[in-house]
């Protein structure tokens, strides 16, 4: 004896609804948004491209989480008798995000501050090339990169590992008071 919705033809409506729900989650997946792939295997495109204004999907995909922050003690903490001079701290999430401000300028072939990319005047010294951007890029141990923004007391470096098939930014250090 057959079952009852046998009968009445749920078995193809059953057959139906699991079609279209199977459709609909190949769908849902194939709607996810695709994974950020590595810009350039060679460092210097990579840097431009993390830098780009457009990328920052790139740089969230591409920066350590937890990212190491190298700061003076003295900027955290009042007892600074018998400490390092330095103090490294683990920033996750959002906050990492923040540590990175410089941007790199097509037009200008330029890496400048955030701040600075949009501003008016800034904007027009580039054209005139008059503006002052210095970036240093050395290699450093393990085969990565110590790239240094600025210069003498007013320097930023920013610390870039390979790992797993890219360059990956692994260390923010901001020695300025």
């Amino acid at each position: 004896m057959k079952p009852l919705y046998a009968e009445q033809g749920y078995g193809r409506y059953r057959e139906g609804l699991l079609l279209i729900l199977c459709l609909g989650l190949s769908a849902c997946a194939s709607a996810a948004p695709p994974a950020v792939s590595c810009p350039s295997s060679e460092f210097a495109p990579f840097l431009r491209q993390f830098s780009d204004p457009a990328s920052a999907k790139v740089r969230q995909r591409f920066t350590a989480d937890p990212l190491e922050y190298e700061v003076p003690t003295h900027t955290v903490r009042d007892d600074v008798e018998g400490q390092p001079a330095t103090q490294v701290e683990l920033k996750t999430g959002d906050a990492r995000m923040r540590l990175f401000p410089y941007r790199h300028l097509k037009q200008f072939d330029l890496f400048v501050p955030e701040d600075v990319s949009h501003d008016p005047v800034a904007l027009k010294s580039m054209v005139a090339g008059t503006f002052n951007a210095p970036v240093q890029i050395e290699p450093s141990e393990g085969g990565g990169y110590n790239v240094t923004f600025g210069m003498e007391y007013e320097a930023d470096t920013y610390s870039f590992a390979r790992r797993q098939g890219c360059w990956v930014l692994t260390r923010a250090t901001n020695l300025r008071d």
